[in-house]
């Protein structure tokens, strides 16, 4: 049987051997924007905490910790202009495991991005050698369609395009006030593109990141986080990411964070979000709002969780 240790000895080789390029590829094409209202709220530090269905974008490792069936969908303007609608769904058990799906969907008939994800992660229990550690891995496909505008002009590129990324995430708990957590995000990808119009195929990696996370949990009510996004590239930058959530009455939320590059014009990013919860015995209701400020254009976002 593969250990944990050997997985995590092979993959991080693999990061490096896949980000072997000088620059990010296409940063732009599938960007990650930042999902959730909750994760959002605290400046997109969540690595460490993702229990619930965006674990399968934050870490697959933290689906074990979902409680039961949970459901969670969100919809937001990037800049006021480029629509984002995400929906997933995830189930957690006291066995240890935990799986998800969703769907990302992005942009309009000029450029339409779509993602389906599929993860699955499971925890050791108390004993063993790798005790209160969990494992994840999320897969990707990848879809894309771009030029069905209508105003596009005599001028304009029509083309689709297909591919698939990986995903994998650790998590590890020392103590119930203390989490850690790890994500390779998109070790392994490639998406193929067809240009219609020039009658051409090509194909480029998405950009891999490597996240490591902490959350200290000093109360019930009160939870702080922080995230490090190291650079793998010359033109993508290290970011640092940190927030906190102050549970209030077992029904409000509020929350606080920020993030920035660590350079001399940090492009430094302020957040703020609130939520409110309801439950009636395993059934309950979330509602979360994050806001996040930024000097080319702020971008809300809204979403809601279920129980069931």
């Amino acid at each position: 049987m593969i250990s944990c240790k050997k997985i995590i000895l092979f993959l991080f080789p693999a990061v490096f051997c896949q980000v072997r390029q000088t620059y990010g590829g296409i940063p732009a094409a599938f960007a990650d924007i930042g999902y959730g209202g909750r994760a959002m709220g605290m400046g997109g530090a969540y690595v460490a905490l993702a229990s619930d269905p965006y674990a399968l974008l934050w870490n697959p490792a933290c689906l074990p910790d979902v409680r039961g069936w949970q459901a969670s969908f969100m919809h937001a303007r990037q800049f006021s202009l480029i629509p984002y609608t995400w929906a997933g769904i995830a189930r957690g058990s006291e066995s240890g495991h935990g799986a998800g799906l969703a769907a990302l969907s992005s942009g309009d008939d000029a450029l339409r991005e779509t993602t389906l994800f599929a993860a699955y992660g499971y925890r050791q229990g108390d004993s063993g050698r790798f005790r209160r550690v969990s494992a994840g891995l999320t897969v990707k496909l990848r879809l894309s369609t771009f030029g069905n505008n209508a105003d596009g002009g005599e001028n304009k590129i029509t083309g689709s395009a297909a591919g698939f990324g990986l995903d994998f995430g650790i998590r590890w708990k020392p103590a119930p006030a203390w989490a850690f957590g790890l994500l390779l995000r998109d070790f392994y990808n490639r998406v193929q593109y067809e240009n219609e119009t020039l009658n051409r195929d090509y194909g480029e990696a998405v950009p891999a990141a490597l996240i490591a996370g902490t959350a200290f949990m000093p109360g019930e009510n009160l939870v702080f986080v922080l995230d490090f996004d190291k650079s793998l590239y010359r033109d993508v930058k290290t970011r640092m990411s940190a927030g906190f959530e102050w549970f209030l009455f077992r029904t409000f939320f509020l929350r606080a964070g920020w993030s920035q590059h660590l350079r001399s014009d940090p492009m430094r990013k302020w957040n703020c979000g609130v939520g409110i919860q309801h439950f009636r015995g395993r059934f309950g209701i979330r509602f979360d709002f994050a806001y996040q400020a930024y000097f080319l254009a702020s971008t809300p976002r809204a979403s809601v969780s279920l129980w069931f």
